[in-house]
């Protein structure tokens, strides 16, 4: 049953009045008080009622204490054991989280457990992450005690692996395998297959993967495979006591990707039939270790099996917050990330609409696209890319906006870079592009007739270009300009996050697997970061 916490002030016979003066004043000016002060009060416990069953039952430990516990966690890299030990034996953590009036802090052994586990079950049930939305509701309160303005922010995104090893395909498929015949030892185990019992032997695992030759490598592959079918095709006949486990998913899938049938084409194929699809057409979302099924394979500066997570820091002066977050298998694109994080920027209050002083999001080329720009230059928003993916024009050739003028309503080509007029123009607004027709004597001797991407024809000279091709050159151009260059390099502050979080948040070990469960476990981790950021800017003592 949810109950709020009700206990928030100190009472009477708090224990910290107990105090010596000059401890109450260590607690007064330490991480702690600025905690209490802050941060404890402003959860908002009433998000989390939905968790809780409404019938009379015991009451839950109270919501912001579990938060806010769960955040310290994060900044003192603690483990639930050793959190929940400082929690009942130190005052600084009691005080922090207003527990000193309290004879026995209401934390036991499983209260973080559990709570994580309701969180997840609701995420996965409705696809609504509350710590997600607890974390940026905090971090827009930072963001005000920081007095940080709403006119600026940068975005970056980084790699977080995945605590599941690498696995060949030879590995793969025998653990898949190995997971399968282990669940029908529990359960069914007269239902394993003759002679795919060694699969529970200790020493079969080294036999098959760590004694294979090279050239024994493709058949051993084989093998596995048809022994793969051969464990499906049990499962099959078996019912749904067996096809609706997890490890028969798992089997399923893997069959599906590591052979050249999909997962609905191999009911009626022999085990002799399979074949191992060939390597270079496994795609980067096939399984890569079943003990962390949602993990995907990129290779961005080196290869990666995991997630990606993406960071949007509002900033102003030397303060700055993660105002939003976000959390996805490692193939999403940076291009998804910029358009969801557009949407949410165009919600958001906090993004000040002021046509003589957009709103500026700093970014690296990756994110960027023509589309979405003119998309967030209508919502009063403006991209601002340190550089542009793709292929650079010909430095011997004027970009199109160089080379011609347009009229201030995008809709006819005044001249070119010569001052010389069209004979003929038009515009296909179906495809926003310009088509214009030269006099060929008149660009004879042109003295810009190199640089010019004019096209000779037999009668008449003609250029043809789009809208995009003409923002981008003179995206290109601004980008040249040293006060944009200045700007820009304000993005410098968030590429140092990924070495934060992976040096002080150990990112890339968090002790949990699948990508809804770690992205909860990186809220809190976003979560005391900014808290650290707050200490800073306010400058009380640091933890």
């Amino acid at each position: 049953m949810f109950v709020p916490n009700s206990h928030q002030q100190l009472s009477l016979y708090d224990s910290f009045k107990d105090l010596p003066k000059y401890l109450q004043e260590y607690l007064l000016n330490s991480w702690a008080h600025t905690f209490q002060e802050v941060i404890f009060p402003a959860i908002e416990e009433e998000r989390f009622a939905v968790l809780y069953s409404d019938k009379g039952s015991r009451p839950n430990t109270p919501v912001n204490i579990i938060i806010s516990s769960l955040v310290i966690k994060e900044l003192f890299n603690l483990t639930d054991e050793r959190l929940i030990a400082n929690v009942h034996l130190s005052m600084e953590y009691q005080y922090a989280l207003r527990l000193t009036s309290e004879k026995r802090p209401p934390i036991s052994k499983n209260t973080f457990s559990n709570f994580r586990e309701r969180v997840t079950d609701y995420y996965k049930e409705t696809g609504i992450d509350l710590i997600q939305q607890e974390v940026e509701s905090l971090a827009d309160l930072i963001r005000e005690h920081l007095e940080i303005e709403g006119n600026r922010a940068r975005i970056d995104s980084f790699m977080v692996s995945s605590s599941a090893r690498e696995l060949s395909r030879i590995e793969l498929v025998y653990a898949v395998n190995t997971k399968f015949i282990k669940m029908l030892s529990k359960s069914s185990k007269d239902l394993i297959p003759e002679g795919l019992e060694v699969y529970l032997e200790e020493s079969h695992r080294n036999d098959v993967i760590y004694r294979t030759k090279n050239d024994e490598t493709k058949s051993k592959l084989q093998k596995l495979l048809e022994d793969a079918k051969t464990l499906y095709d049990t499962a099959v006949n078996a019912g749904k006591e067996v096809t609706n486990t997890e490890e028969f998913m798992l089997l399923k899938r893997m069959l599906g990707e590591q052979t050249d049938h999909d997962d609905d084409d191999f009911d009626d194929l022999d085990p002799d039939n399979i074949e191992a699809k060939d390597g270079t057409e496994l795609g980067s979302d096939i399984l890569q270790n079943p003990s962390d099924p949602d993990a995907t394979f990129r290779q961005k500066y080196e290869a990666n099996i995991g997630y990606t997570a993406n960071v949007v820091e509002f900033f102003d002066g030397d303060n700055s917050v993660i105002k939003s977050y976000d959390f996805k298998l490692n193939i999403y694109a940076d291009q998804s990330f910029s358009a969801d994080t557009l949407d949410k920027l165009i919600n958001d209050p906090a993004v000040k609409d002021n046509p003589e002083n957009p709103f500026k999001l700093f970014m690296d080329g990756a994110y960027y696209s023509y589309d979405l720009a003119k998309k967030a230059i209508e919502a009063g928003i403006k991209y601002m890319p340190g550089e542009l993916m793709g292929k650079k024009p010909a430095a011997n050739k004027m970009t199109v906006y160089e080379n011609f003028d347009l009229d201030s309503d995008y809709e006819n080509i005044l001249n070119c870079a010569n001052d010389i007029k069209p004979d003929y123009q038009e515009k296909n607004s179906d495809k926003n592009s310009f088509y214009a027709i030269f006099d060929k004597e008149k660009c004879t001797d042109c003295s810009l007739k190199s640089e010019c991407r004019i096209k000779a024809k037999k009668k008449h000279n003609s250029i043809n270009f789009t809208e995009k091709q003409y923002e981008t050159g003179k995206l290109r151009k601004t980008m040249g300009e040293k006060e944009y260059i200045k700007e820009c390099n304000q993005r410098a502050g968030v590429e140092g996050l990924p070495s934060v979080f992976r040096r002080k948040y150990n990112v890339d070990d968090m002790p949990i697997r699948g990508e809804v469960c770690q992205k909860i476990w990186f809220g809190f981790k976003v979560a005391a970061a900014n808290f650290k950021k707050l200490l800073k800017g306010l400058k009380p003592a640091t933890p």
